[in-house]
């Protein structure tokens, strides 16, 4: 039985201020693409289907089509609710979903939803464990020391299950998940998950292949067979300079006397996405630059979508870095927990050949001395999509003392006012191109003040 593992789809979600819907909809559609090429039978999505609790009818629309071009291709669709979803809503409809092959479990009382599938080799159970907290599960087992310890509610959750060791075992679950105390690899603005409420790996040991939800990054954690799919897409950019994949899971044989997990084996597919995330850093000009060559097809540039370049893994920016000027590297292999995606064989799994990167998703740091008059619109017009504009002296600026102003004010003209100020603020005196800039600009301001609303001279007030 082949399984497709995906989760933190994260529908409805916005970067910056922008919808992500289209990428959505266009990682949805490439997923539904590599399980039709595999023969998939079944889609395991391991929570956070929505970006929130109550999600927006787009993002609700765009699930209901996912899941009816999954059913259409013949799918059996098992999904779980994560910390960012409505168990409730999540579980709407599940009696006729169930009917369709789409099975939500219900809100968690105490039992565990379990779905039983068959293929050449018997019977596979795949147990559907919404994400809990330790509140969600004391008052089901009232004799337990559970106390807020997630890992000791899971294990009695758990626990209550009756599994059959002689059959292939599938838990969905949505948790942080730390192995010999170590935490999973994560974005920045991912951090804040850890405290009081990881579950320790040893919970599963009796699941032959745990499908993780909750890390955006694609990894195991202890054993290959426990694993993180990570998010289709990259939702910030502390998650640029790393690729995105899918994970195809192949349940084989079990044979008596197996370990747990021998009869799993599972694969790594890339993701290809509509925009890539991307830091860029450079002055402006150089930006500037590199929008004008990156503008329609890199394919001279040997740059794929999705930080694929020359059959190289995609580590993200790092492998676009001769092309684009950007900047990171490959994501970390500590303990064999963080996955780095490699294309076989040069394939590329339902995705277009190149990406048109001047349409990207940028973080773009500029690295001039002085700030750059109209820089965002300067950059909109070769990089439309950019998101964010920094500079990298900002914390110069910051920590630098401000220039004390001696002079009095009141004596000092207009274009001396200014060039303390902006001293003060840069810690460079006005050069001479610039003091001759402010001295027109000035002069046409107080042309304008010394002017009536119909233009007329009416003597600067």
């Amino acid at each position: 039985m082949k399984v497709l593992h995906v989760s933190d789809l994260h529908i409805g979600k916005r970067v910056n201020g922008m919808s992500m819907l289209d990428d959505q909809r266009y990682i949805l559609r490439q997923i539904l693409d590599i399980a039709k090429k595999h023969q998939v039978s079944v889609l395991l999505i391991a929570g956070d289907v929505y970006d929130k609790a109550s999600p927006s009818a787009e993002a609700v629309t765009v699930f209901d089509a996912f899941l009816t071009d999954a059913v259409a291709a013949g799918l059996r669709v098992l999904a779980i609710p994560g910390n960012h979803d409505s168990a409730e809503r999540i579980a709407y409809a599940q009696g006729l979903l169930e009917k369709q092959g789409v099975c939500l479990p219900p809100v968690y009382a105490g039992a565990v939803e379990r779905v039983e599938l068959e293929d050449e080799h018997g019977p596979v159970e795949f147990w559907l464990l919404p994400f809990l907290k330790p509140g969600d599960v004391r008052r089901f087992f009232p004799d337990g020391e559970i106390g807020d310890d997630y890992s000791a509610a899971l294990r009695a959750v758990l626990g209550a299950c009756t599994i059959d060791q002689g059959k292939r075992n599938v838990v969905l679950s949505h948790q942080l998940v730390t192995a010999y105390g170590t935490a999973p690899d994560r974005a920045d603005d991912e951090i804040k998950l850890g405290g009081m409420d990881n579950v320790d790996v040893s919970v599963y040991d009796a699941f032959d292949y745990v499908a993780l939800g909750h890390v955006h990054r694609p990894q195991r954690v202890g054993r290959d067979t426990v694993r993180y799919s990570g998010s289709p897409l990259k939702y910030s950019f502390s998650e640029a300079r790393y690729g995105k994949s899918v994970a195809l899971v192949e349940l084989g044989e079990k044979k008596p006397g197996d370990d747990v997990g021998e009869c799993v084996s599972f694969e790594l597919i890339p993701l290809v996405p509509l925009h890539d995330v991307r830091e860029v850093r450079g002055t402006l000009a150089d930006v500037l630059a590199m929008g004008a060559a990156a503008s329609g097809s890199l394919a001279d540039a040997g740059v794929l979508a999705g930080g694929i370049s020359n059959g190289k893994a995609a580590g993200g920016v790092d492998d676009e870095a001769g092309a684009l000027g950007g900047e990171g590297e490959g994501p970390a292999a500590a303990d064999g927990v963080c996955d780095k995606v490699t294309l076989g064989n040069g394939s590329r799994d339902g995705a277009a050949a190149v990406r048109d990167a001047s349409q990207d998703y940028l973080h773009i740091t500029l690295s001039d001395e002085h700030p750059q008059l109209d820089a965002m619109a300067k950059i909109h017009e070769v990089f439309p999509n950019a998101m964010m504009l920094d500079y990298d002296n900002v914390t110069v600026l910051v920590d630098r003392p401000q220039t004390q102003l001696t002079a009095d004010p009141d004596s000092m003209d207009t274009l001396d006012l200014f060039g303390a100020f902006y001293e003060s603020q840069v810690g460079n005196s006005l050069d001479d191109e610039q003091r001759g800039f402010a001295r027109k600009l000035i002069a046409k301001v107080e042309d304008s003040a010394a002017k009536g609303p119909d233009g007329q001279e009416e003597g600067a007030q």
